[in-house]
């Protein structure tokens, strides 16, 4: 009798967040502007909020690849990193936008950053924001660059975030990518750690995004 393949990490986390990526991505922010009901400075709006949350992922993750080399370290790859991207594109975008500074930390947001950093040394806990950021970066998040772009005119200078120069084919990556999280040894625990750690991933993302709408409303009644 075969025995049944025991299903992989990336093939758990794919299924078992599966609910969770939905709500996010289908979250009332993120659908109106993707679908072009928004505007460039919503777009700045959101670019503000991921500012803080990539500059912690990525000193977490230097700290991580100093401390733990070997699988781990070479999952967290430095081509993957954002943040120098997204300030520039927010220099660039915020006075098209009308803005005349990045909006301060939401408070959705100041829980995601403080999170990631309490699990700094959590290394399967910490891998699960990573794939979570830089997986959905090279996925949907190279469709969001082409929308709006297209919506909201934007040009190349104020999308590098999607740019990965150190990537030609982000398929190949992706494919690449979940075959180190499938091998970094991770103990059934860890595993359930990374899988509990992704699906709050997205919680955090639906309230950023819920908290960013609100913010949106806000500054519409200001303008108004």
């Amino acid at each position: 009798m075969t025995a049944t393949p025991v299903p992989t990490l990336s093939a758990r986390v794919r299924e078992l967040t599966q609910a969770d990526h939905h709500e996010a991505e289908t979250s009332t922010f993120i659908t109106d502007l993707m679908g072009g009901r928004r505007s460039a400075r919503d777009y700045a709006l959101l670019l503000s909020q991921y500012e803080h949350i990539y500059h912690q992922l990525e000193d977490s993750v230097a700290l991580a690849r100093v401390t733990s080399p070997g699988p781990v370290a070479d999952l967290f790859d430095p081509a993957l990193e954002r943040a120098p991207f997204i300030r520039q594109d927010l220099a660039n975008l915020m006075p098209a936008a009308g803005l005349d500074e990045a909006p301060a930390e939401l408070p959705s947001t100041r829980a995601y950053v403080r999170r990631i950093a309490e699990v700094e040394h959590d290394h399967a806990r910490l891998a699960a924001h990573h794939y979570l950021r830089y997986l959905g970066d090279l996925s949907g998040g190279q469709a969001i660059g082409k929308m709006v772009s297209r919506h909201y005119g934007l040009n190349p200078d104020q999308l590098a975030m999607y740019r990965f120069e150190g990537i030609e084919k982000p398929k190949v990556y992706k494919d690449g990518y979940r075959l180190k999280l499938d091998s970094l040894g991770l103990t059934p625990e860890q595993e359930d750690a990374f899988i509990e750690e992704a699906s709050r991933g997205f919680q955090f993302n639906k309230d950023m995004f819920r908290d960013l709408d609100g913010l949106s409303r806000r500054l519409a009644g200001v303008a108004a």
